[in-house]
């Protein structure tokens, strides 16, 4: 890590260690000292409540932070990139089901072996496939493809039929500083994309606001 991102993980762990004692002061007071009038208890359990959903808020935040300042770190072996996404797929399905959308796979038999950290790459393909199904709505379609260019390369592709992305928030996207979202950093995308380029790789999007988005991984073999 830079001496930059080093100061920042230290004060985002220095952060956390009040924030977990907030927490737990507050599951005391709601344990033992839990007034007797009922419409006192209603309150006091709201107010406690509101500092433990807090508290749980803060520490993903944190949490999201100090997993984009660890991105770079990698252990890298060869692995296969199709067996991984069918990994990240399965991890997906439940979710994807419950909102109504549907996962499609094209690979062929070929593994496709990656020198890669398939810990880092799984997490950076679950953020691109989550931030898809956070933009496609009921009965939408995602469909994940492995391509491999000539010997040096694979090419995956996620596409969802979503409502796409706006070319100026295209050019935003992979900031750590830009975020539509209302909860958390953000930094899901921005984490993938520092992932994909710490193995050498790129992340390229096509999208038309309105009519879904294709990101495009190359990954150096």
């Amino acid at each position: 890590l830079s001496a930059r991102g080093q100061l920042g993980a230290g004060v985002a762990h220095e952060i956390r260690n009040p924030l977990n004692a907030i927490g737990m002061a507050s599951q005391s007071l709601q344990a033992e000292y839990l007034p007797a009038d009922t419409k006192e208890r209603e309150e006091f359990s709201r107010l406690t409540g509101i500092v433990r959903d807090e508290v749980r808020r803060l520490n993903g935040i944190i949490e999201e932070f100090l997993t984009f300042s660890r991105s770079r770190r990698l252990k890298l072996r060869r692995s296969s990139i199709t067996e991984l996404l069918q990994k990240v797929v399965d991890i997906m399905k439940e979710e994807a089901e419950s909102r109504q959308i549907t996962i499609n796979t094209r690979w062929g038999k070929s593994p496709a072996m990656v020198r890669m950290d398939a810990d880092k790459v799984q997490q950076a393909l679950l953020n691109i496939i989550k931030n898809a199904m956070e933009s496609t709505s009921g009965a939408g379609k995602i469909t994940v493809s492995v391509e491999p260019r000539e010997k040096d390369q694979v090419i995956v592709n996620i596409t969802d039929t979503g409502s796409g992305i706006a070319p100026e928030e295209i050019d935003r996207i992979f900031d750590p500083g830009y975020t539509t979202k209302e909860k958390g950093l953000g930094l899901g995308l921005p984490l993938a994309y520092e992932i994909i380029r710490a193995h050498g790789g790129e992340v390229r999007i096509q999208s038309n606001k309105g009519s879904g988005t294709t990101f495009e991984i190359t990954l150096p073999r």
